[in-house]
């Protein structure tokens, strides 16, 4: 396999995970392979294409990549064609003659391909050994870029040439995604490799800056000389930065689905030949722009999910170079997703899962916690991480709270216990509860059992993320256990600051029964309303202020028409907001009960 990577790739080595995906593929296994963006994912399918006997059929997403690889490979003296809207009639007869012939060993199609009857009952007649799905989150519902056609195709393949191998690859694929990837291509658990979304050249930023254009004039002119792009989420966004940049002398292509094909393409190629330096577009812009030098990469707007995110920073610093990722945004890019997502067709429980990608985009905006972290995480739960120490939360100069004496007391708390808790278990420990999970373990007999009881749940919770996304508590299948690198912390050798994040530094908040109830319903108000504040991206103060708070827990309303009925509680808040209050009231009154 060597000797192919070297003769027709000039490469002398794998890259991680390419020669396990290319070797179960061997093997006749259905595979999917999750890569980084920038990782050769189509080395893994074109490898093992040269190496079988037949033809490799390759399911891509966009004409522009298609004619990409396909000339590429053409380069190297590998017979490779394409079918799409662009070929003349003549074309494509001519493709199809040297298909028929055997005279390919790579044929690439969109999905949309399979709705001509003559082309399906020619693939009949091929012998296709191996069928790749590139940009394999395409197929699943819960992908960030679903397309139904793609989907569609899976059951007209299996049909057609069902003795063909298949594989799925894909940059940006969560564990659900993958799973629904799984199913559909029947790719069993022990043909998934992946390899870690981390790209350690990448310097990510979150700017909160309100004066954006200003920002993005100055930085370009700073960066005079080096390749960039800049994402705007509409087509008159794009035209309007572009042109306020002409307007100071900086020279720029502009990308949208607006602009003619050809204007489109010959803008484009401008760009990756570096005739032009800075490219402004819509996310239309980049999938499959193989250019390794691009410096930079900044949002005018919040994307609306992470994977959307992650695919376009990854268009930065291929080679290998430092690269920077900045994340600018405003309140009304959030309004903006939220419209489009309440204005689909979708189904309802589509648009809540896109409402909750969204969410996590909002979170990834406004975190405190390290940014490489949060990404790497969200891709993968159970990958264990250690702060980057370059992105702009981990260089950010606020972190002025020392949390050491907290981090050891919760360090302590993990170890002590033979049972693997989860982070929620350990928050309750930590602040005495004594919940069914904590006495179901015996965990109300841990020494840590509440030396935190002062501690509401969302501080608990901070300090607990702070750990995990800093390396040195690791997070695996929901259970928490100490990282190496905690010993420094436990031996005293390392002092941990974080962002201040205790509102009450000297209040205590009793958990016992025998406490004020007005305080204790507070302190349980306070926390339903930062776990709100956390899924919706609001501030806390915007949902309820303390005073509304306690208006709560002093009254304890029972009803919608209850709370309609204290101040500055209005229509919108009282539909996406006080259920949970009511339930909160509701489950504290409960226990004032039971404990009678």
């Amino acid at each position: 396999m060597e000797k192919t990577l070297k003769q027709y790739f000039g490469f002398e080595n794998f890259r991680p995970k390419q020669r396990e995906i290319i070797e179960s593929v061997m093997h006749g296994n259905n595979t999917l392979g999750v890569l980084p963006t920038g990782s050769g994912k189509s080395i893994t399918f074109q490898v093992p294409g040269l190496k079988l006997e037949g033809l490799t059929l390759v399911i891509s997403p966009l004409i522009s990549l298609m004619q990409d690889q396909v000339e590429a490979l053409n380069r190297q003296g590998i017979p490779a064609a394409y079918l799409n809207s662009t070929l003349k009639r003549q074309e494509v007869e001519h493709i199809n003659a040297g298909l028929e012939a055997g005279a390919y060993q790579f044929l690439y199609v969109a999905p949309e391909r399979f709705n001509n009857e003559a082309f399906k009952q020619m693939i009949t007649r091929m012998n296709v050994s191996l069928v790749a799905f590139d940009e394999a989150h395409c197929i699943s519902k819960w992908g960030h870029d679903f397309r139904p056609s793609y989907q569609n195709i899976i059951p007209v393949l299996k049909s057609l040439i069902p003795d063909a191998v298949t594989m799925g690859l894909t940059a940006t694929a969560t564990e659900e995604v993958q799973t629904n990837i799984m199913e559909l291509l029947d790719i069993a658990p022990q043909n998934v490799y992946t390899t870690s979304v981390a790209r350690n050249n990448l310097q990510l930023s979150v700017n909160p800056t309100y004066q954006r254009e200003q920002f993005i004039r100055t930085y370009v002119e700073a960066h005079s000389g080096e390749s960039g792009i800049i994402y705007a989420a509409t087509r008159a966004e794009v035209e309007k930065l572009s042109g306020h940049l002409k307007e100071y002398g900086i020279d720029n292509i502009i990308y949208h689905g607006g602009l003619a094909k050809d204007e489109r393409n010959r803008n484009q190629q401008r760009f990756i030949d570096g005739e032009v330096d800075l490219a402004v577009a819509t996310n239309a812009f980049g999938m499959g722009i193989d250019k390794p030098d691009i410096r930079f990469i900044i949002h005018h707007n919040l994307p609306g999910d992470l994977e959307s995110y992650y695919q376009e920073i990854g268009r930065a610093g291929r080679d290998g170079a430092a690269s920077e990722c900045i994340l600018l945004s405003s309140p009304r890019d959030i309004g903006l997703h939220q419209f489009f997502i309440d204005r689909s067709n979708s189904t309802d429980q589509y648009k809540d899962h896109m409402r909750a990608k969204l969410d996590r985009m909002i979170q990834y905006n406004r975190t405190s916690k390290c940014l490489s972290s949060f990404i790497i995480k969200y891709f993968n739960e159970d990958e264990y991480v250690v702060e980057c120490g370059q992105c702009s939360n981990c260089r950010e100069k606020g972190r002025t709270y020392d949390m050491t004496a907290e981090a050891k007391l919760v360090m302590q708390a993990v170890s002590q216990n033979a049972v693997r808790m989860t982070k929620e278990q350990t928050i309750q420990v930590l602040r005495g509860e004594m919940a069914e999970n904590v006495i179901a373990f015996q965990l109300d007999e841990s020494a840590a059992f509440g030396t935190m009881a002062h501690y509401l749940t969302s501080e608990l919770n901070h300090i607990l993320e702070e750990l995990i996304y800093r390396g040195y508590l690791h997070m695996e299948a929901g259970g928490l256990e100490l990282a190496e690198r905690s010993k420094v912390v436990l031996e005293g050798e390392r002092t941990l600051y974080t962002m201040p994040f205790r509102k009450h530094f000297n209040e205590k908040v009793d958990i016992s029964t025998t406490s004020s109830p007005n305080e204790i319903l507070f302190a349980k108000l306070a926390e339903t309303r930062y776990h709100l504040a956390e899924k919706h991206g609001v501030r806390e103060e915007d949902i309820f202020t303390d005073n509304i708070l306690r208006e709560f827990a002093k009254k304890t309303p029972q009803s919608k028409q209850d709370m309609v009925n204290i101040h500055r509680v209005g229509n919108y808040k009282l539909k996406h907001y006080c259920p949970d209050f009511l339930e909160t009231i509701n489950s504290y009154k409960r226990q004032m009960q039971e404990a009678k």
